[in-house]
C-alpha cells in the first residue's frame, strides 16, 4: 500500500497557463516567480545577454545572480533581440501560444517594440495583459524608465521610511525593496483576477500596475486630508517644510519636523515598541487597554495616565511620561530574551523575539510553518529562500526549480509555439534569438 509520502504533487493551480515575461530587475519578474509557483509556465524572455538583474550580487559563475536566482526560480529562459528586425515574428508566435503576457518597461520601448496591448490583443482577444508602468500610463513621466528608489521618493514613502546619511543631511534609501516586491504581489492577484474574469466572459483585458501607486498604496493610512479636519494643519507644515527648505537644512531636521508636526506615537510609549535586552532585541504590541493591562501586570511598571488627575499635556506630565519609557528600557535591559518573552506570554502579551534577517532560517516560527525552503541550483549550488508567501491546501505552491540558465529554453519554447526546427534555426543564424557571450 502506498503511503501519503508516495502520492503524486497535486498540480499548481494555475497549471494549464502560459507566461510570457517581457521584464527584467525585479517587480514584474517576482510575479512571475508567484504564477510559476502557482503551477504556470512562464517562459521568461530575456535580452541576448540576459536580464541585467543576472549582474545584481553576481557570483564566480557567468550570467548567475543571487538576486536573480531567486526571483527566477522556476522559469524557462528565452532570448530575443528586441530591436532586431525580425523579432515581432519571434513575439507574435510566443503571444499567439500564451494566456498571459507580463510587460513592464519604459512607454517609448512597448510600442517601439510592439509589446502595446493594442496590438498583441489583435493576435488574441482572450489575452490577459499586465503592463507595470512605473509611475503609471498617463501624466508627465508615463515614458521614462524607473526603479523602486524613484517611486517611494516621489510617493513620500521615503521621506516617512528612510533614514539619514551619516551626516544627516540626504536621506539613505529604503530597503528592503517594498515597492518592488508588493507591485509584484499586486500584479499576480491582478493577474489572476483577470483570468478569473476571462473564465466567467471569455475577454481577456490590460491590466497595469505601478511602483508609484503601489508606494502611496502601502503608505495609504498616512496618506489623507480630511479638509475640515486636517487642512489647516496639514498647510501649516507645507509653509513650515518651505521654510526649511529655503534656509537649507538637511533631511534629518526635515523628516524631524515632519514627525514633530503630525505625531508619532505619544509620550510613555511602552506598548508598542521594540525593547533591547541583555542579549538582544525584542518586539511587544499591545494596542487595546486589555493588552495595555497586561504588559504592566508582566513588568509590575506604573503608568501614571491611570490616576485621575493625571495631565499628559504638562509639564509634569510629560516629565513623568518620560521617566515611564526610561524605567521601561531600563527594565528589559535586565534579563535576557528568551526570560523576557516567556514572562510575558504567560501573561498574554503579543511578543517575539526582534531576528535579523539571517536568524529567519533558523527561526523555529518559519521553519516550523514553511516560509523558508532548501532550493539547489546547478551552478550555484544548495542554497536557502524564503518561499512565496501563499499557502493552498489543494492545490500548494512550489519551486519547481531553480531559476534558468540563460536562452536555455529558447529552442524548446519556440517550438511549442509551432514553430519548426528550420525557421528557429533560421531566426538563431540571423541573431533574433540566442545568447551573446561575448
Amino acid at each position: 500500500m502506498a503511503s501519503a509520502d508516495d502520492a503524486p504533487t497535486p498540480a499548481g493551480a494555475l497549471h494549464d497557463l502560459r507566461v510570457i515575461e517581457f521584464a527584467q530587475a525585479l517587480a514584474i519578474p517576482y510575479c512571475g516567480k508567484m504564477l510559476a509557483d502557482m503551477g504556470a509556465d512562464v517562459v521568461k524572455v530575456e535580452p541576448p545577454r540576459g536580464d541585467t538583474y543576472r549582474l545584481q550580487n553576481r557570483t564566480h559563475v557567468k550570467h548567475e545572480g543571487r538576486d536573480f536566482a531567486l526571483c527566477n526560480r522556476g522559469k524557462r529562459s528565452l532570448c530575443l533581440d528586441l530591436t532586431h528586425a525580425e523579432a515581432r515574428d519571434v513575439i507574435d508566435s510566443l503571444v499567439s501560444s500564451a494566456d498571459v503576457v507580463l510587460v513592464s518597461m519604459k512607454g517609448s520601448d512597448v510600442t517601439r517594440y510592439g509589446l502595446d496591448y493594442e496590438r498583441l490583443r489583435e493576435l488574441d482577444p482572450r489575452l490577459v495583459y499586465l503592463q507595470n508602468s512605473p509611475y503609471g500610463s498617463k501624466g508627465p513621466l508615463a515614458m521614462d524608465g524607473g526603479y523602486d528608489v524613484v517611486a517611494m521618493g516621489l510617493s513620500g514613502m521615503s521621506a516617512i521610511l528612510a533614514s539619514p546619511d551619516d551626516d544627516g543631511g540626504t536621506p539613505r534609501f529604503v530597503r528592503p525593496a517594498l515597492a518592488d516586491i508588493v507591485t509584484g504581489m499586486l500584479s499576480s492577484l491582478a493577474v489572476v483576477t483577470a483570468i478569473r474574469h476571462r473564465d466567467q466572459t471569455g475577454d481577456g483585458q490590460r491590466v497595469e500596475t505601478s511602483l508609484f501607486h503601489t508606494s502611496l498604496g502601502l503608505i495609504s493610512n498616512m496618506m489623507f486630508r480630511y479638509e475640515d479636519l486636517d487642512g489647516a494643519h496639514m498647510d501649516a507644515f507645507a509653509e513650515r517644510l518651505a521654510t526649511l527648505r529655503a534656509q537649507g537644512t538637511g533631511f534629518d531636521d526635515q523628516q524631524r519636523a515632519f514627525r514633530d508636526h503630525f505625531g508619532g506615537w505619544p509620550a510613555g510609549n511602552i506598548y508598542f515598541r521594540h525593547y533591547r535586552t541583555a542579549d538582544g532585541f525584542l518586539s511587544v504590541g499591545c494596542l487595546s487597554p486589555r493588552l495595555n493591562e497586561r504588559l504592566r501586570e508582566a513588568t509590575g511598571l506604573f503608568d501614571p495616565r491611570g490616576t485621575p488627575d493625571f495631565d499628559p499635556t504638562s509639564e509634569s506630565g510629560r516629565e513623568a511620561l518620560d521617566l515611564l519609557e526610561r524605567e521601561a528600557e531600563a527594565l528589559f535591559a535586565t534579563r535576557e530574551t528568551e526570560d523576557w518573552l516567556a514572562q510575558l506570554r504567560e501573561h498574554g502579551v503579543p511578543c517575539a523575539q526582534m531576528n535579523f534577517p539571517h536568524e529567519i532560517f533558523d527561526d523555529p516560527q518559519a521553519v516550523a510553518n514553511g516560509y523558508v525552503e532548501d532550493l539547489d541550483h546547478p551552478a550555484l549550488g544548495p542554497y536557502r529562500a524564503v518561499t512565496t508567501p501563499v499557502k493552498m491546501d489543494a492545490t500548494p505552491l512550489r519551486a519547481k526549480g531553480p531559476s534558468p540558465a540563460l536562452g536555455a529554453h529558447t529552442d524548446e519554447a519556440l517550438s511549442e509555439s509551432g514553430q519548426d526546427a528550420e525557421r528557429i534555426a533560421k531566426w538563431r543564424a540571423a541573431r533574433v534569438i540566442g545568447r551573446y557571450d561575448e
